[in-house]
């Protein structure tokens, strides 16, 4: 598979959970929040297709606007990171929902054209697979002699340094 749930501040990276996104009591995490707790935190469901050519990620984002949404790519393009929010009205006043995603990318994917298409509350990205190249063998020729010296770092800085 080309993409995996990744969560840095877990000991469990892939446990696709929320449950330590709550508050805490003494480090252990509350089962309750407080009246006051007005911010909610959701995690999105997701579907992830491939084949040989591309492979997509549709996550369901119910009522939340493209404008309230940010899509970035981390640690040098192999980290699809993804944060939304939406507010919902109750009777007396607002709840906002806000959820962040992060899934770790496969080296087979270019992921300098991911492509992003929200419809109907499913936001649908797409990338590209890389063409692989078929393995070439090439033959290395062998010279009779003494191999060339180590090439030494301090010794070319020492040189720069007497011109």
């Amino acid at each position: 598979m080309s993409l995996s749930f990744w969560n840095p501040r877990s000991v469990f990276a892939g446990f696709d959970d929320d449950f330590f996104n709550t508050p805490t009591v003494l480090g252990v995490p509350s089962l309750a929040a407080s009246a006051n707790d007005q911010l909610r935190h959701s995690s999105p469901r997701y579907e992830v297709t491939e084949n040989d050519k591309q492979f997509r990620l549709a996550v369901d984002v119910p009522g939340i606007k493209p404008d309230n949404m940010k899509i970035e790519l981390e640690n040098e393009g192999r980290v699809l990171h993804m944060t939304g929010a939406r507010k919902v009205q109750t009777d007396t006043s607002f709840e906002e929902y806000k959820f962040d995603k992060r899934f770790t990318l496969g080296r087979d994917l270019d992921t300098s054209k991911i492509t992003a298409h929200m419809s109907d509350g499913v936001l649908v990205m797409t990338a590209p697979k890389k063409e692989t190249l078929p393995p070439v063998n090439q033959q290395i020729a062998i010279t009779v002699g003494e191999a060339p010296a180590l090439m030494d770092e301090t010794a070319d800085v020492g040189e720069k340094k007497k011109t």
